[in-house]
């Protein structure tokens, strides 16, 4: 978005090309110990290059993600993953 700002307050806005409305979502994927493994090979796979289809919350269609960052914290019975996804278009 581009914000020009005027006098006493007044601002113009306009949005910054054709998909200015990309999300980003911070998510928490919580998976037993054995799916720790799955879930970090597959994030390492598609390595922040390759999307991937993902729901986000209170939204019923699939749209692509990539991951460029997560990280893990194991647990004893469970490994909590913290991931940032952001939304691509192909």
């Amino acid at each position: 978005m581009h914000v020009v700002k005027f006098g006493e307050g007044y601002e113009q806005r306009r949005s910054s090309g054709l998909n200015s409305d990309l999300k980003i979502y911070e998510v928490t994927i919580k998976v037993s110990r054995d799916d720790a493994y799955a879930l970090e090979a597959f994030l390492s796979r598609h390595g922040g290059v390759s999307a991937f289809l993902w729901t986000p919350p209170y939204v019923h269609r699939q749209i692509r993600v990539v991951c460029r960052k997560w990280k893990s914290k194991v647990g004893m019975l469970n490994t909590d993953f913290t991931a940032t996804f952001n939304q691509v278009i192909y």
